[in-house]
């Protein structure tokens, strides 16, 4: 089959690769970016640079093509006007209408719409048969395009409208992309209902609907539709980041639309999604937000240093952040465990300098070992009943610690006595003292 796809982004190009793979169809990509006119040369058999607008080249574009699939979507990253919308989106089917009787072969037109036509439902369902509301600019523009592209059906001509989920995937993974969202303060309750989709599902329903002929409007969604709040708490469950606050006396705005969108035909016309429902993988990533949040938090405690654990205390392997400000006074102590070799302690700088004193049980320093991130030490291993304290060297020191558990609170550590407690005025000038042994020495 020849088939030509209009738009050759996140999903135009994925499409493109599933094909290929089976090697059925003779594929024709267009793209409105010359720079990536090389890589979407090796995904199909013509590529072509086409503002979808253009008659002419519309008409190159699909000029033997028995199926069309229209997936365009507006370039860049920014949050487009109506207007760029409907550039995007309706305009192209004006130019198709007046194309269609140069093109007596395209048998049929698949479109990658939206279910945010659909408007508000006040957190009820909607499928199919309800009537379209949108309610702003870019709902109403996705309207418009999809009477526009129903004018074109015709005893020779099929028209599916395929109303997607917000997409994810390869390259749009949900974890990086929710977790701009974690520890922040949020206006209302996040129970608002969101419908999702994933990459390889909405290539599936492509291929399903052309291949089945499908000739209707339908539904891609996954099978359970999540409101915010869920989706946020399914998050921190995975990757143990800080969870949303919110502030159901403080009102969304603009209000969002509250609506489950059902898949019902999709069930029905046979297709089985891959992907039924978000899975979020238990993935912590270490990075620089979670290390600045950690920071944030050692900035603002009366310690001085706050820690982010990966673990929970009845594991037994601890593994934590210890982010540490200059000030911090770790009062001198040492790991005991039963089992031999069970009590050692493993530190590693992932941000700014840490200064680590070892300590003899009278109290005596018998080694200092700067720790910094950018090297020439990163971190050590420190063996079982050795006492040890540690001090910042430098704002926002960061270290991952790792030791035996579980977490026993009561005998964790064994303090050397002679040591003032946390919290006094000679802890702090105790940590003074430690922190001037790591600066230079005047000639």
């Amino acid at each position: 089959m020849r088939i030509t796809i209009i738009g050759s982004g996140f999903l135009g190009s994925a499409l493109a690769h599933h094909w290929r793979q089976q090697g059925h169809h003779q594929i024709t990509l267009t793209t409105t970016s010359p720079e990536r006119l090389g890589v979407l040369e090796t995904l199909a058999h013509r590529a072509v640079l086409l503002q979808a607008g253009d008659p002419a080249a519309l008409l190159a574009a699909l000029a033997d093509a028995e199926v069309a699939i229209f997936c365009q979507a507006p370039t860049g990253s920014r949050q487009v006007d109506t207007d760029a919308y409907r550039a995007t989106y309706a305009d192209p089917f004006t130019t198709l209408q007046g194309l269609l009787p140069q093109l007596p072969q395209l048998g049929q037109i698949v479109y990658t719409g939206s279910g945010s036509v659909y408007g508000d439902a006040a957190g009820g369902w909607v499928d199919e048969a309800v009537a379209v509301q949108p309610r702003d600019g870019h709902g109403q523009v996705l309207w418009e395009a999809e009477q526009m592209l129903q004018a074109c059906r015709s005893p020779r001509r099929r028209v599916c409208v395929l109303r997607l989920g917000a997409l994810y995937g390869p390259g749009r993974e949900l974890i990086p992309r929710l977790s701009r969202l974690a520890g922040t303060t949020r206006p209302g309750a996040g129970q608002v209902y969101c419908s999702w989709l994933h990459r390889d599902d909405a290539v599936g329903a492509i291929s399903a609907a052309v291949e089945g002929g499908w000739d209707e409007t339908v539904n891609v969604v996954d099978d359970e539709p999540c409101t915010v709040a869920d989706l946020m708490e399914r998050l921190v469950t995975a990757t143990g980041l800080e969870p949303v606050c919110w502030q159901g006396d403080q009102p969304v705005t603009p209000a969002m639309a509250n609506r489950r969108v059902s898949n019902r035909r999709l069930h029905q016309l046979g297709y089985c999604l891959a992907h039924p429902r978000i899975v979020l993988p238990r993935l912590v990533s270490i990075d620089d937000a979670l290390l600045g949040a950690v920071s944030r938090r050692a900035l603002h405690s009366p310690r001085r240093r706050a820690n982010h654990n990966l673990h929970r205390h009845e594991e037994s392997v601890q593994r934590f952040l210890n982010a540490l400000q200059p000030g911090t006074y770790v009062r001198p102590h040492r790991h005991v465990r039963a089992e031999p070799g069970a009590g050692f302690e493993c530190f590693v700088v992932l941000q700014g300098s840490i200064g680590l004193v070892v300590l003899e049980a009278d109290g005596t320093v018998i080694h200092t070992q700067r720790l910094d991130a950018a090297g020439p030490v990163r971190g050590v291993e420190l063996a079982q009943e050795q006492f040890h304290t540690l001090v910042a060297l430098s704002s926002d020191a960061v270290l991952l610690e790792l030791k035996q558990g579980p977490y026993q609170p009561t005998a964790d550590k064994d303090f050397l006595p002679q040591f003032p407690q946390e919290g006094s005025v000679a802890a702090q000038a105790q940590e003074e003292r430690w922190r001037q042994l790591f600066e230079p020495i005047s000639p």
